[in-house]
């Protein structure tokens, strides 16, 4: 069984049994294994370049690509903290060993290599528009979250066009599903279907992708044959009810993430909740209450978040939460426990170095390598090491 899968496996199980035996197993596996996914050169030594699954790292915040001084705005390309970054948002670490970054505020999308080399990958700095084309002919307007399929092709919630988009490898634009500036709700096959403001998306084993469908207060499925799928809420509705299907509700959701079981997590931002949709559609809250935006660490409906808006799986089973509200990153564990990693809760303040280190109001979040994490925060690119 591939390790992600056994992991899956186990925060379902861990559900049912209980710690006890959670922690049991995990110390039958050696206190948790390392799955390294890419690292970047300036934090490794040669011997971590051989070895890039050891989980030795330094923890801390590290500066990957963007710069910390207060007139460093814009969007420029460059190296490390010679680059520029305007408001970025999503963050995925793709299968080309390649960081990619939807920013939002000069409506691209940004790549920054294993050198911390950020150059503009599509679209063109401050073009608004949604044409389909290549490279920096192609054009978007307020792209917030990105995914990465297994070669290396990007999915991007085109949220101000209210437009699901696809690059290749090669950098080619195309629009998977909606229409321009048409904000909808209606399933259906892909080019009649429409979405209102999304922002989260995540992909399945299966190809499938799953999308916060954020105005519309929904979570929305686009099948390999391109047919879109409400598979939870009901289009309108905010609220924060558990149940199944479209008897459950959500608040603004902003970032999703998928299992390799298929269960599917929901950073529910207007909820300052953390929501969970098994494959039959049942959705539960695992982490926070509806409405009560705090910052206290704990299992299930005694922690507490404050408009968490970026979410990210690692190889053992944990689910990382960018709580955005409290300038922290947060851990969900098997268990459903969670606990404050990175950053001081309500200090809104980039701090690189040794842990807790500060983070402004974290947005996207991805995993990064053996142990490491990749964070956008105000105009910074990150690498996050937590303990």
């Amino acid at each position: 069984m591939r390790l992600p899968a056994f992991f899956s496996l186990l925060r379902r199980f861990a559900r049912q049994l209980g710690p006890i035996l959670l922690c049991t197993t995990l110390a039958a596996c050696g206190g948790g294994v390392a799955i390294g996914l890419g690292y970047y050169d300036d934090d490794f030594d040669d011997d971590h370049h051989d070895k890039p699954d050891r989980p030795t790292l330094e923890t801390g915040i590290f500066l990957v690509a963007g710069d910390l001084c207060p007139t460093c705005g814009g969007s420029l390309d460059g190296t490390g903290s010679k680059a520029r970054f305007d408001a970025p948002e999503g963050i995925v670490n793709a299968p080309d060993g390649n960081l990619y970054v939807a920013e939002k505020n000069s409506a691209t999308i940004r790549r920054v290599s294993p050198q911390g080399v950020a150059t503009t990958f599509a679209g063109s700095v401050g073009a608004i528009g949604s044409q389909d084309g290549a490279g920096n002919a192609a054009r978007f307007n307020t792209p917030t979250r990105l995914e990465a399929d297994a070669e290396s092709n990007l999915y991007v919630t085109d949220t101000g066009n209210s437009l699901i988009r696809r690059i290749s490898a090669a950098g080619a634009v195309t629009t998977l599903a909606g229409a321009a500036g048409q904000c909808g709700s209606a399933d259906g096959d892909a080019r009649n279907a429409r979405f209102c403001s999304p922002q989260g998306i995540a992909i399945d084993r299966q190809g499938n992708l799953y999308v916060a469908d954020t105005l519309n207060h929904t979570i929305r499925r686009i099948d390999r044959a391109n047919v879109v799928t409400t598979i939870a809420g009901t289009p309108g509705a905010c609220g924060g009810s558990d149940g199944r299907g479209s008897a459950a509700r959500f608040c603004e959701p902003q970032d999703i993430e998928v299992d390799n079981a298929g269960y599917v997590y929901v950073a529910d931002t207007g909820n300052s909740t953390i929501r969970e949709i098994a494959p039959n559609g049942e959705v539960r809250t695992i982490a926070g209450a509806a409405g009560q935006c705090g910052s206290a660490d704990g299992v299930e409906g005694n922690a507490r978040l404050c408009r968490p808006a970026g979410l990210a799986l690692d190889g053992n089973g944990s689910l990382f939460v960018a709580d955005t509200g409290n300038g922290t990153i947060r851990r969900i564990s098997t268990s459903n426990a969670v606990s404050t990693v990175i950053g001081v809760p309500g200090s809104q303040n980039n701090v690189l170095g040794p842990l807790p280190g500060g983070l402004n109001a974290p947005r996207g979040i991805a995993a990064f390598g053996a142990g490491a994490l990749a964070a956008t925060t105000q105009n910074l690119v990150l690498k996050l090491v937590p303990r």
